[in-house]
């Protein structure tokens, strides 16, 4: 009955596209459901406490979480499979004084896309296929929360896989998109699996890509520019407004700004935007020559021009195109 309940949560929230699922204490013995879609938080259910309480019991087993330590934040990865359906969350559980607050990231593994779908100008796609040619060296996907960067990694990851027959391994917490021919590690730090072991473990194993799920803290950073500079291309993930945030973001982890110029080829920063009944990334990029003009103005001490599309440049345009389509539309219904 749990089980059936929570899948009904979780299928609701996909339907309308939902990227979390929020569980609050709205008063003493109502528990308030809702749904995080886009900018917008979606009331979807209220439901009694103690069935909240049957429902958290049954993430926390079937997530795998440390059920003797109950009064501790805790993450986690929950896969329900019910007949032919197969739904992935990524849970957060946040312990207050009288409740126990939980998140679902939804990862919807139908939603896995190609890299020719992801971006909204398809000059983006051609610039993103160049710089998987290279062979080694760092690339970096920005953005914040549901800003689609895991999306793009796998985008990248199959591209590398499929078109030019690359060996990946890549370390996560959790995992998000299953992927049966490649090696997946999942964070484990009550059993010792931390980004630092597992780095070094994966340097050992001979891939030609190493997939790091995210930098957030000063050891997976210099681990992540290490494995770039012992000659394999490395894929991570970093939150950051833009790309001089991402730079700034990693010299606050210690990385010096040599080993940045020396290991990092690619940065890119993104945004989905609303397009027909899906949605697309707005990007800026900074690679090849642009990115070595930028690194030599952080290396000065100042940025004075950015040599790349920007994200407010690729909203304008996104903008524009969008008004000239409505316009179309509204002269053809004349």
């Amino acid at each position: 009955m749990v089980k059936k309940e929570l899948i009904k949560i979780v299928s609701d929230a996909i339907d309308i596209n939902a990227s979390d699922i929020h569980f609050t204490l709205e008063e003493e013995g109502v528990v308030l459901v809702g749904y995080r879609a886009g900018s917008d938080m979606l009331p979807y259910l209220r439901l009694e406490r103690s069935k909240y309480e049957q429902l958290l019991s049954y993430v926390r087993f079937n997530a795998s979480l440390d059920l003797a330590s109950p009064m501790q934040p805790q993450s986690g990865s929950l896969v329900i499979e019910e007949e032919s359906e197969v739904f992935s969350c990524r849970v957060s559980l946040l312990p207050t004084v009288k409740f126990h607050s939980m998140v679902l990231r939804i990862i919807n593994i139908k939603m896995g896309k190609d890299l020719e779908e992801i971006p909204f100008f398809l000059n983006n796609t051609t610039l993103l296929k160049e710089i998987l040619q290279n062979e080694a060296g760092l690339i970096l996907i920005s953005g914040p929360t549901s800003s689609g960067k895991t999306t793009t990694a796998y985008a990248l990851i199959d591209h590398l896989k499929n078109k030019l027959g690359k060996s990946v391994i890549t370390i996560e917490d959790p995992i998000e998109y299953q992927q049966p021919d490649i090696v997946q590690m999942q964070v484990n730090e009550n059993a010792g699996m931390n980004y630092d072991i597992g780095i070094k473990e994966i340097l050992r194993h001979d891939p030609d890509v190493i997939v790091i799920g995210e930098i957030r803290d000063a050891i997976t950073a210099k681990q992540a520019i290490r494995a770039a500079l012992t000659g394999h291309l490395v894929i991570s993930t970093v939150h950051s407004k833009d790309i001089l945030g991402t730079i700034h973001r990693l010299l606050d982890l210690g990385v010096s700004v040599h080993d940045l110029d020396q290991s990092v080829i690619a940065l890119v920063n993104q945004r989905l935007v609303p397009v027909g009944k899906s949605r697309k990334a707005l990007m800026e990029i900074c690679a090849a020559k642009p990115l070595g003009h930028l690194m030599e103005q952080v290396i000065e001490g100042s940025v004075i021009t950015l040599p790349y599309t920007t994200l407010d440049e690729e909203r304008l345009k996104w903008k524009s195109q969008k008004s000239k389509k409505q316009k179309s539309s509204r002269s053809k219904r004349k």
